[in-house]
């Protein structure tokens, strides 16, 4: 789970602001949306609200660069730009000032403090802290311009990665792609723990529908399967079941012209369609059997239910941090409030999923749903600066 991310000079972010999952010392009313970590209870959903351009996208984004980075900086080539670089750009000389990006988390009850500055060519510094037995302990510190400092409790090959390790590139992604032992669980973490959607546009959507076609369709009595059918069944959609089938290729005409190539990588991304079932009615409304629907003659708010569900049903399977912008986006105030509670109660959320979600929805900010200190809101300032505010913290708030 993730403690906390502090963020500078990113996007419309000019000054520190850090989004802290935490519980607050506010103890009246509080709901039990919590998860005790190493006697740190930290919430299992957060969210931000904030008007158009306010900067809680950029704060979201910022989970992605960081992400990003991990997952690809090993495979910069010299002359790479650090694509996630984007300063703040409304104040002289914050061009060329570094990007900082701190996260902290927990690893198996272990807590986690990675930190980052970077400019447009080059990790300006990069440090991996750990608290093994509670107390602070130094896996690695990179400077730029002095050698890498190592923990005694760093395992693997140091200085053979450290030489392999280009100005532009991560130390930790260039560890983990030489398999050094303590760089391995946090580089999964990113990997495996982390999955971050700062939009969800209709190509976005398009592309998971097409991922959970192929999952439902090479395991259809898998518990994802069976939960995704509960999950969007039980949501008013008049769906008795989805599944998915092979594209019958054959009623489909392609262009003389088109290159083979072209014509088989279609044939690959399509090769399922995912179908939903509806009951059939007679003239005097009886049910006589079942009908197919194609999953595009449904309405968009089933195909985005669709999309968002099987994100949420897979962090929650494996333990995941889910971080969504525009959460809300096209589906009904009473499902949006449903797939919250989802990470709130336990029988759900078994493995500590955790969700981070911006949202323009205001009916979900309800005291049955939300600690005030489960709640922030951005603001910009007049000088289009990026400000974080927690709610538990605006005193005379009723």
């Amino acid at each position: 789970m993730i403690k906390s991310v502090s963020i500078q000079n990113f996007r419309s972010i000019k000054d520190p602001i850090t989004l802290d999952l935490s519980k607050s010392n506010r103890k009246k009313g509080d709901l039990s949306n919590y998860i005790s970590i190493s006697n740190t209870e930290i919430a299992t959903t957060s969210v931000i609200y904030g008007a158009n351009a306010s900067g809680k996208s950029n704060l979201l984004r910022a989970f992605k660069a960081l992400e990003y980075l991990v997952l690809n900086s090993a495979k910069f080539d010299p002359e790479d730009k650090i694509g996630p670089f984007e300063p703040f750009r409304l104040a002289k000389g914050f061009e060329k000032k570094m990007v900082n990006i701190e996260l902290e988390f927990f690893i198996d009850q272990i807590r986690y403090i990675y930190s980052l500055a970077f400019g447009e060519k080059l990790i300006e510094q990069e440090k991996l802290l750990f608290f093994p037995m509670g107390k602070e302990a130094t896996l690695f510190n990179r400077v730029k311009g002095r050698e890498i400092q190592f923990g005694e409790y760093f395992k693997g090959e140091k200085k053979t990665i450290e030489k392999l390790t280009l100005p532009n590139q991560l130390f930790l992604s260039k560890a983990a792609e030489n398999n050094a032992e303590s760089a391995l669980p946090v580089f999964h973490f990113f990997k495996n723990r982390i999955k971050v959607y700062p939009f969800l546009n209709q190509y976005n959507e398009s592309g998971l529908e097409r991922f959970y076609a192929k999952r439902l369709a090479d395991e259809p009595d898998s518990p994802f399967a069976k939960k995704l059918n509960a999950l969007i069944c039980a949501l008013d959609t008049g769906i008795n079941s989805i599944s998915a089938k092979e594209t019958d290729w054959n009623s489909v005409k392609f262009p003389d012209n088109m290159p083979d190539n072209i014509r088989k990588k279609i044939q690959e991304d399509f090769k399922y369609e995912i179908k939903t079932v509806h009951e059939l009615f007679d003239e005097s409304n009886k049910s006589s059997g079942l009908i197919d629907f194609d999953i595009d003659e449904e309405s968009t708010g089933t195909r985005r239910l669709l999309s968002i569900g099987g994100i949420i049903i897979d962090a929650l399977e494996k333990g995941s941090v889910l971080v969504i912008d525009e959460f809300e986006k096209n589906l009904h105030p009473i499902i949006t409030s449903y797939l919250i509670k989802l990470f709130n109660e336990k029988i759900f959320n078994p493995k500590n999923a955790q969700l981070i979600f911006a949202t323009h929805d205001v009916t979900q900010l309800n005291e049955e749903l939300f600690n005030r200190d489960q709640v922030w809101f951005t603001q910009k300032n007049e000088f289009g600066v990026t400000e974080l505010i927690r709610c538990s913290d605006i005193k005379g708030l009723r």
